[in-house]
């Protein structure tokens, strides 16, 4: 005599309700899972912001170079302005 549920496959697939379900997931093993990931994490955060702080020094030391030539360029313009102020008459001779 077949019962009506056995036909339908039910009793193979139903699961013992004594043992653990695949649905379960451990508290230990997910907060170990989540911990590996944080840390996977933060090595990826530090990498980023140690190549972030490269660029940014880099930026600086362009702009500090930037600038002292831009001085060291003014004070020998202004140098030379001075002298040509000093000395109008050598100027126009040598032209």
């Amino acid at each position: 005599m077949l019962v009506g549920h056995d036909i339908c496959g039910f009793l193979g697939i139903m699961a013992d309700p004594a043992g653990p379900k695949p649905n379960e997931i451990d508290a230990d093993k997910l907060s170990r899972l989540l911990e590996l990931e944080l840390i996977q994490k933060r090595a990826t955060w530090k990498q980023a912001g140690e190549r972030y702080r490269s660029i940014r020094t880099a930026g600086f030391v362009f702009l500090f170079v930037l600038i002292v030539g831009c001085v060291i360029g003014g004070y020998f313009a202004f140098i030379r302005v001075n002298e040509q102020r000093a000395n109008p008459a050598s100027s126009t001779v040598d032209r």
